[in-house]
């Protein structure tokens, strides 16, 4: 009895699985742009402005998690200025007015 006993314990445990040196991908998070957004500038902290050229859910801007100052801007104006937190994986959506 006491055999079962420690043969069910050792199956128990060895069916738990370790893995060790598991990684994960690089934290990353989305923005995407609506509204009247195609050819505005996107500025992104003290990061290089990049002009939105497709908008939508479906194109998505990949940045790094944390706190952001995002301005955007079409000729000279200030369209959209906002201070966001993003978390790993999250989606964020701007709305560009005319």
């Amino acid at each position: 009895m006491k055999n079962i006993i420690v043969l069910l314990f050792i199956t128990v445990i060895t069916a738990c699985g370790y893995n060790s040196g598991t990684s994960t991908s690089e934290p990353i998070a989305y923005l995407y742009f609506t509204g009247e957004a195609q050819g505005a500038q996107v500025y992104i902290d003290d990061l290089t402005p990049f002009t939105i050229n497709k908008t939508g859910f479906k194109n998505q801007y990949q940045v790094m998690p944390g706190k952001h100052l995002v301005v955007i801007k079409r000729e000279g104006k200030v369209l959209v200025n906002r201070n966001v937190l993003l978390g790993d994986g999250h989606e964020k959506e701007f709305h560009v007015p005319k």
